[in-house]
């Protein structure tokens, strides 16, 4: 009877630790991203751009970031698991999102930034907008 006791705390303990690894695997919180990490306030609100816009972004984590060269520019986590997305916005139709893993990078009318994890090397040539977005 003992034994079947231990088999059963063994099989509930494997399950426990099955669900929890599961569970896990679908958290939004993005890691390495500081930028992220802070808590929102109102200037953390994306601007309003056309509707297709934020078809890729989970508007409810951006974070403003700052301003580079008069464009305003915002970090948010993506729809999709383990990305991360930029908002630069230089007013009128000088507007560019842009999503990815890890490392990305956007370039058009709103300027050229990329978006990096914490403590990677800042790119040649770069200004340091915050932790994770640099310009050009």
């Amino acid at each position: 009877m003992e034994a079947m006791s231990r088999l059963r705390y063994a099989s509930a303990t494997a399950l426990v630790l099955a669900s929890t690894t599961l569970l896990s695997g679908c958290s939004t919180d993005l890691v390495g991203f500081s930028d992220l990490q802070r808590e929102r306030e109102y200037r953390d609100e994306l601007p309003e751009l056309t509707d297709y816009a934020y078809d890729e972004v989970d508007v409810s984590t951006s974070r403003y970031i700052g301003e580079h060269e008069g464009t305003s520019l915002w970090l948010a986590q993506g729809l999709e698991n383990s990305t991360v997305c930029l908002v630069a916005d230089a007013g009128e139709d000088e507007w560019v999102v842009g999503c990815g893993g890890g490392t990305v990078g956007v370039n058009g009318l709103a300027g050229k930034y990329q978006v990096v994890t914490d403590g990677v090397q800042a790119p040649e040539g770069a200004v340091k907008i915050s932790e994770n977005v640099y310009a050009w």
